[in-house]
């Protein structure tokens, strides 16, 4: 069983990381603001009341969240270490 590894959340890593996924799709750079900016507050939000998160949890949250406001930077960033 492979063990969970804890992360520490950034609201700013969080929206950086989306926004680098955008770019590398060429979504536009507003477009891209707007959706990190929702994204990150909704963790934040997730993240509040929560005393552990694992990388995982919150690459799923993400995730689930970005697949709501554009299916193609969900899939690039749930699949950032898999595409080359």
């Amino acid at each position: 069983m492979k063990k969970a590894k804890n992360y520490e959340y950034s609201h700013a890593g969080v929206k950086q990381s989306i926004l680098r996924q955008a770019k590398g799709l060429k979504i536009p750079q507003g477009w891209a603001e707007q959706i990190a900016e929702k994204v990150a507050k909704a963790t934040d939000e997730w993240i509040a009341d929560k005393e552990l998160v694992t990388e995982d949890d919150l690459r799923r949250f993400v995730v689930s969240q970005l697949k709501e406001l554009n299916a193609d930077i969900a899939f690039a960033y749930h699949n950032h270490d898999k595409i080359i």
